[in-house]
């Protein structure tokens, strides 16, 4: 009885080693949207304390409001670009799921597919181990009764 052999293996391994690349492609993205989150909010806090630092100095003169408000320019300018950056990380993530979906999904029918094909392979070779014991058993009846007369 010869083994079990699925043809399309070698598409299978393909497509799986497809879904390893997307789900990587994917956990990178990931990490960037939690760089930027990150920096995001590391500069508004940054802002934030530029504001307040403002309100503790004893002698504010215009120079240190100038340097204060060319920093919080800085910053807002950062953040606007950093908002951007985030935006087209989301829309990048946005496809990229449904890249590793749409490769997840062709990997599961050719699993769907195999164990199908395994399932009636099994059936098969089970129909044909019948077939055998029956064709044995009778055999070894026709012998029996050919030893009996």
């Amino acid at each position: 009885m010869p083994a079990f052999h699925f043809s399309l293996d070698r598409v299978l391994r393909w497509r799986a080693l497809e879904l390893a690349t997307e789900q990587a492609k994917l956990e990178q993205i990931v990490r960037e949207q939690v760089r930027l989150q990150a920096l995001r909010a590391q500069w508004s806090s940054e802002k934030s304390r530029l504001i307040a630092s403002l309100t503790t100095l004893p002698d504010l003169c215009g120079e240190d409001l100038r340097a204060a408000t060319a920093h919080n320019i800085f910053l807002k300018r950062k953040l606007e670009r950093l908002i951007e950056l985030q935006l087209k990380c989301e829309h990048a993530l946005a496809e990229q799921r449904k890249k590793f979906r749409e490769a997840k999904q062709r990997v599961r029918l050719l699993e769907q597919l195999k164990e199908r094909r395994f399932a009636e392979w099994r059936y098969l070779q089970q129909a044909q181990l019948e077939t055998l014991a029956t064709e044995s058993y009778l055999a070894n009846q026709a012998r029996k009764m050919g030893q009996g007369s």
